[in-house]
């Protein structure tokens, strides 16, 4: 190597040195243990005319890129948003009141004790269509693989409908 490069590299290299002596060192998220939440630990998401959300938890586990859970309530014939599609996947538990369950091109009912399962990618959507408040706890399981927030979609597939 010339002189003259190997100033521009000797250059180059203190820049970058000097930079990361001083960059902000980003802390690593520590996986979630084994832990109890209590029912009243949650925090409010936030209120809308369509729901109620209350946050339990959003980390990283040992397996899990993320596993985020919150309550939601639906007041009577409302729906929490729109029909759509993501990545992740998701359980949810009906606790109180009967939710319509869009799936695909089906639909079905889903009362107190229900476990609902929506797969990766497929068109879903809730509604309530009873006459007093429904309330239902979301489990959101994002594996290693999956970007970060993974894709989601309101374009609906053929055929596909929102709930009645």
């Amino acid at each position: 190597m010339s002189p003259s490069t190997l100033v521009r590299l000797s250059t180059h290299v203190t820049a970058l040195v000097v930079l990361a002596c001083i960059a902000e060192p980003v802390a690593a998220q520590t996986p979630l243990h084994s832990t109890v939440f209590p029912a009243d630990s949650a925090r409010s998401r936030g209120t809308t005319p369509a729901n109620t959300q209350r946050s339990i938890v959003d980390t990283l586990t040992a397996t899990l890129a993320k596993l985020e859970m919150h309550e939601t309530t639906v007041p009577a014939g409302g729906a929490p948003h729109a029909p759509h599609r993501h990545v992740h996947e998701e359980l949810l538990i009906i606790r109180t009141g009967t939710m319509e369950v869009l799936q695909g091109t089906a639909t079905r009912i889903a009362g107190p004790g229900a476990v609902v399962f929506m797969a990766s990618n497929e068109w879903h959507g809730l509604k309530n269509p009873g006459s007093t408040p429904a309330t239902y706890l979301v489990i959101r399981i994002d594996p290693h693989d999956i970007p970060p927030n993974g894709a989601s979609s309101t374009v609906p597939p053929a055929g596909a409908a929102a709930p009645k």
